[in-house]
């Protein structure tokens, strides 16, 4: 009998510990999508400045940079529209945790994407 009181006791440490990884990697992934959400609002004005350079002297490089811009962009709003915090509710707390580290790699590789895309176009000078 008390074996199985222990191994209660350690099931029902391991789904708290479970929910609370859960809950720090929920917070991760929404604190990192609301760090690149403003990104897209340069990516836009970048975008827009490149724009009016696009037929001059260095057009190829320019169509290149705006080019780049536009996979990031693309990039962020693909990974908005796939992701559902809704669906969250739904989920056994083990596939929450494993959405959510996969939504977390996927919103770290966008944030190199989106910051190696909007340095290159912010050191570009005609």
């Amino acid at each position: 009998m008390k074996k199985l009181v222990a191994f209660c006791l350690l099931l029902v440490g391991c789904s708290q510990a479970e929910e609370k990884i859960s809950e720090e990697l929920q917070t991760k992934v929404l604190e990192l999508h609301d760090v690149l959400m403003p990104k897209t609002e340069q990516i836009v004005s970048l975008k827009s400045k490149l724009d009016s350079l696009s037929t001059g002297a260095d057009s190829t490089h320019v169509r290149k940079l705006i080019s780049s811009l536009d996979k990031a962009d693309k990039s962020m709003m693909d990974w908005m529209h796939q992701f559902s915090i809704d669906s969250l509710e739904k989920m056994d707390v083990g596939t929450k945790v494993i959405y959510l580290k996969k939504q977390y790699t996927q919103l770290t590789d966008l944030q190199k994407l989106t910051d190696s895309t909007l340095n290159a176009a912010q050191k570009y000078r005609p």
